[in-house]
């Protein structure tokens, strides 16, 4: 394992400026998205109030996410709406400080969500950057990510507890400009031509443009265990304080959660040797399965927090399956469109459902019952997706990504 991982940190010269730009990602989003929840807490919303900001947050997320790939795949360059969702997304933080209050903060958190929402692009943007190598290297790309956000969300949340979580939009806006910064100056959109230049199935006739009916099928897949993680993950973070653990106890929980994210993530190349993506997608989900029935039952906060090293196992596989078998599902010239799809239902569509009705459950009949819910979504998650994707056709080597480029011919 420590040879992977070895493999997976070694620089690339062609995808250098997207390792860090990765990086700066994980880093700038570890000072805010682990504590939100907390955050809305301290200014006194309840469970069911701090479920529907989140569930407005992932509404305005969704629907921009999806406008900004329809674009993309026709006309727009990916990197520089990447640096005006940074840009922007920092200017919106800085206005969570003076908001007095609560309805004028949710509204704040809100609009970040809302310009955010193009960073979903930098998916289509690596996986055509390896449109010429092995699959496999997204993973060992985006395990960067996860690097940043452990050693962010736990800086931070000692900050945060050490001095006041009003800190975190004057942490979280000047490494989101950054990552601005880094965008614009280290990965440059391609050319025309360089676009142009794509597999032969992009110069299949334009009319073909309808999503496979394996492609819904796992969305819906995607869409229940995104359910499930936007009611659980929110949420644990309100179970964590209420077990008496804080700000520090909270970043670290995120910490754990990245920390084994990186090793299955560098791992995955020699997963598929064995398993498909499908597979280990349905693993991911029995992962979490068998730690939510865990956090239904915990009464340590320590505890609570440990076990989000489990929850990184699972979602690295679900994760890193997820953008593989959209790229695999979905025809060429809609790459952007389908990666899109699968990340605003999982992380989109999934939250508005799971963040609102988590915090009714959570209020109303407790938080073992809304642990115990989850199990089920996530079970039928897994389920689906076994029998929604086609089982891989047997190769003698595995094929490299030919053709990622999200703009069509």
């Amino acid at each position: 394992m420590t040879s992977a991982l070895l493999r997976a940190f070694r620089p690339n010269p062609e995808i250098s400026g997207l390792n860090w730009a990765y990086v700066l990602v994980g880093v700038a989003d570890g000072t805010m998205l682990p504590f939100i929840p907390l955050y809305l807490l301290e200014r006194g919303l309840s469970a069911s109030l701090i479920g529907l900001v989140l569930a407005a947050s992932a509404s305005a997320s969704l629907g921009a996410g999806l406008a900004w790939s329809y674009l993309v795949d026709r006309r727009l360059k990916p990197e520089r709406l990447v640096v005006f969702a940074t840009m922007a997304a920092a200017a919106v933080a800085l206005l969570m400080f003076p908001a007095a209050g609560a309805a004028t903060l949710a509204v704040a958190i809100v609009v970040i969500s809302l310009v955010r929402s193009p960073l979903i692009l930098l998916d289509p943007i690596a996986l055509r950057k390896l449109r010429v190598t092995s699959r496999t290297d997204y993973a060992r790309i985006r395990l960067r990510m996860s690097a940043g956000w452990a050693a962010s969300s736990v800086a931070s949340g000692a900050l945060y507890q050490a001095v006041s979580m009003r800190l975190i939009p004057f942490v979280y806006a000047p490494l989101a400009a950054v990552v601005g910064l880094w965008v614009w100056r280290a990965i440059k959109p391609e050319p025309p031509a360089a676009r142009a230049t794509q597999d032969p199935s992009v110069r299949a006739p334009l009319h073909v443009r309808r999503i496979p009916v394996p492609m819904l099928g796992f969305l819906t897949s995607c869409l229940l265990l995104g359910v499930a993680l936007a009611a659980t993950q929110n949420f644990l973070v309100l179970q964590i304080n209420v077990l008496g653990g804080g700000a520090f106890l909270v970043g670290a929980a995120a910490a754990f959660q990245a920390l084994t994210e990186i090793p299955t993530m560098g791992y995955t190349h020699v997963l598929t040797r064995f398993l498909s993506h499908r597979v280990l997608f349905a693993i991911g989900c029995g992962i979490y399965l068998l730690t939510f029935v865990a956090w239904a039952f915990v009464s340590s906060a320590l505890i609570a927090a440990l076990l989000k090293l489990v929850i990184g196992v699972g979602f690295a596989l679900t994760l890193v399956s997820a953008v593989m078998i959209a790229n695999e599902l979905t025809p060429s010239h809609l790459r952007a469109t389908g990666q899109a799809l699968t990340k605003s239902v999982m992380f989109g569509l999934a939250p508005i459902i799971g963040a609102f009705g988590g915090g009714v459950v959570y209020q109303t009949l407790g938080p073992r019952v809304m642990f115990l819910a989850a199990t089920v979504l996530v079970a039928a998650a897994g389920v689906i997706a076994v029998i929604a994707v086609p089982a891989p056709q047997k190769v003698g080597r595995e094929e490299p990504v030919l053709a990622t480029s999200p703009a069509t011919p």
